[in-house]
């Protein structure tokens, strides 16, 4: 079971990891497996805890623990678009569907204790805390360096704080509303009992602040080289938005997050921007903070958001198989997301042939170079009406490698920063400098008209809103916002009056309220947002009791 140590002594397949190579960037990880190292030699000195570690990282990525059906889960990778789903700008075809499309629609085995994907979340990310903790445990005796245990004690702190920030916002109420009420199972050494009750909300996000903060210690001087590791700078970045989150020291949240944007202030150009996020990495772009690349030896195969995107050129075909890699045809935007733009923004520029305008005169047919040239676009020539009508999003647009998906992944990029700064500025009741902060990303994104109120909930409302525009597909909207910031929201249905290009009719059969059958609203905190603790848990630890226990739905 997930709460359970990894095993009491390391198994030699889970300790033996090994850098793929030493090349910049392109060093990461491959899992190998060996028959002469038993555990205590696996535990002994700093090298082969930093194998542990690199094993770990790769899980954190790319989901170690999760079957490829499961796609949509899979690690930090996975959960880029999981949050963003919970909302209202993405909607999911159910074609190809399965965690991801769940993940949209809410169905009861999205949430459910014995559903697959409660567990899945739940089982990785323990997974990577316990790793963490017997790496943690094993430092003060293994041989080394002081400097070596020093900096991998700050990776292990960090990835433990990730791990927990994941379960936190998963299993329970955000924060502001939730402090006293049942977190998760707090574990920091790996001969904790098995039997142990849950922690509170208060004392989880502590302990997630405290790991954070220890990690920018340890690794003040830490410099990997590589855009992989976690470095003091990564540290703060996730504090930032961890403090966003609690929403109870905003001076706090400035300061980690003007630490980070303060290294990464040359924004995306629009040639950058339109060009699509594969190439991070590769690209050199500064707003990258923290990512990574995905290689031959080392991929999350066909599990990225590249992958889930319906933006396939249109001389691809309607199907999965194209030219460039496999694609499951499931994500579009909403006419919600598209009408928060003007049409001088670039991250919006759009195509806009209707299906109409093809049937009517077919050498309208939209082609490769022109869609290649804009954000947005409708696939004219689907024979399914309403897919014909959505809006294809290229900002996930990716051309693999003889047919493989290998896109470098931006986890964390330093206009979200800047957006950080600018709500901690806000809170602050600094509207001049929050405003300036905004105005700053939207000049960079050539917005026609600049937010120029000081209002205070005015000027939340448009961080808010600036954030759905910038953000979509990184893991910080949907429902990462709307909870913490307490907001009611409504999912719109594919109609007449949106063109169709709304969501389709099973994004709001489990989505809250309906009113009608065009529209249903989520109240902030339904429980339809967060799962239940997975059935297992209860099975085997008389510490807690199904009276703790998240209801399905409700508040």
């Amino acid at each position: 079971m997930a709460m359970k140590k990894i095993l009491k002594k390391l198994s030699v397949a889970f300790v033996a990891a090994a850098a793929l190579c030493a090349s910049g960037c392109s060093d990461f990880l491959e899992t190998n497996s060996s028959t002469d190292l038993d555990d205590t030699v696996a535990l002994s000195n700093t090298n082969n805890l930093d194998k542990i570690l690199l094993g770990t990282y790769k899980g954190l990525f790319m989901g170690g623990n999760v079957s490829s059906a499961d796609r949509g889960l899979a690690g930090l990778t996975g959960m880029m678009s999981y949050y963003d789903l919970a909302g209202v700008d993405m909607t999911s075809l159910g074609g190809m569907g399965t965690s991801e499309h769940v993940s949209y629609t809410f169905a009861d085995s999205r949430t459910q204790a014995s559903g697959l994907y409660t567990k899945v979340i739940w089982t990785q990310y323990y997974d990577h805390v316990n790793r963490c903790n017997i790496v943690l445990d094993a430092l003060d005796a293994a041989s080394g360096t002081e400097a070596d245990k020093t900096v991998i004690r700050g990776q292990a702190k960090a990835i433990r704080a990730i791990a927990y920030f994941q379960l936190i916002l998963n299993y329970q109420q955000t924060y502001a509303v939730a402090k006293q009420k049942r977190g998760v199972l707090l574990r920091l050494h790996a001969d904790d009992p098995d039997q142990m009750p849950f922690s509170t909300v208060a004392d989880v996000y502590a302990q997630i602040v405290r790991d954070l903060e220890d990690a920018k210690s340890d690794l003040k001087s830490y410099a990997p080289g590589n855009e992989w590791r976690i470095t003091a700078e990564v540290a703060s970045a996730w504090l930032a938005r961890v403090c966003q989150v609690k929403g109870d020291d905003w001076a706090a949240t400035l300061a980690n997050a003007e630490a980070v944007y303060n290294n990464h202030k040359t924004l995306l150009t629009e040639e950058q921007w339109c060009g699509g996020f594969d190439d991070f990495v590769s690209g050199g772009y500064d707003e990258l903070v923290w990512g990574y690349q995905n290689t031959d030896d080392s991929n999350a195969g066909n599990s990225t958001p590249h992958n889930m995107w319906f933006n396939a050129d249109p001389s691809d075909g309607e199907n999965n198989s194209t030219n460039h890699i496999y694609t499951y045809k499931t994500y579009f935007v909403t006419q919600q997301w598209v009408d928060l733009f003007d049409d001088q923004d670039f991250r919006a520029k759009r195509l806009s042939t209707t299906p109409e305008e093809v049937a009517a005169d077919p050498s309208k047919q939209v082609t490769d170079e022109e869609v290649q040239a804009v954000m947005l676009w409708h696939r004219c020539t689907n024979a399914d009406n309403e897919v014909s009508h959505k809006w294809a999003y290229n900002k996930f647009k990716h051309y693999g490698v003889n047919g493989n998906t290998r896109p470098d992944i931006c986890l964390i990029r330093s206009a979200e920063m800047l957006l950080i700064m600018a709500e901690a500025q806000a809170q602050l009741d600094q509207p001049a400098k929050a405003l300036e902060l905004l105005q700053t990303l939207q000049r960079a994104r050539n917005v026609a008209v600049l937010t120029t109120t000081t209002d205070k909930q005015a000027l939340l409302e448009a961080i808010y809103v600036e954030r759905r525009k910038e953000l979509l597909g990184e893991g910080v909207t949907g429902m990462y916002d709307n909870c913490r910031l307490q907001k009611n929201v409504t999912r719109e249905v594919s109609s007449a009056a949106n063109d169709f290009a709304g969501h389709f009719t099973v994004g709001i059969g489990y989505w809250g309220t309906p009113e009608g059958n065009d529209r249903a609203t989520l109240a902030a905190n339904d429980y339809s947002y967060f799962l239940q603790i997975p059935a297992d848990e209860f099975s085997h630890n008389d510490r807690i009791d199904q009276s703790e226990q998240n209801p399905m739905s409700g508040k």
